[in-house]
């Protein structure tokens, strides 16, 4: 139902959790994460675990944090070589709390 528009999609690897995931130049971090399995980026105040939803900018449940401390939409942010990305969900889970 989808293709790609680009001929010859471009290979590289952005890290998540500082973990190497394969993607191609153009892709949406939230596809990205969608694809490696992952559905909850971070936990709302009551505790319930959130996550790409929407896909359009509107929710902003898939908030992830870049390298340079930066929080932005993973529906929003397109995929660069050697990007690296961080969920708050994992930071949480470090600290045990």
């Amino acid at each position: 139902m989808f293709r790609q528009v680009r001929p010859q999609p471009q290979d590289i690897t952005i890290y998540i959790d500082d973990r190497p995931c394969a993607a191609r130049v153009g892709d949406l971090l939230a596809n990205i994460l969608l694809q490696e399995g992952m559905s909850a980026v971070h936990a709302a105040p009551n505790g319930t675990p959130r996550g790409p939803y929407c896909m359009m900018g509107v929710c902003f449940d898939c908030m992830v944090r870049l390298e340079d401390g930066r929080f932005e939409q993973a529906c929003q942010t397109y995929a660069e070589d050697g990007l690296r990305i961080y969920l708050p969900v994992s930071v949480v889970d470090e600290s045990g709390q």
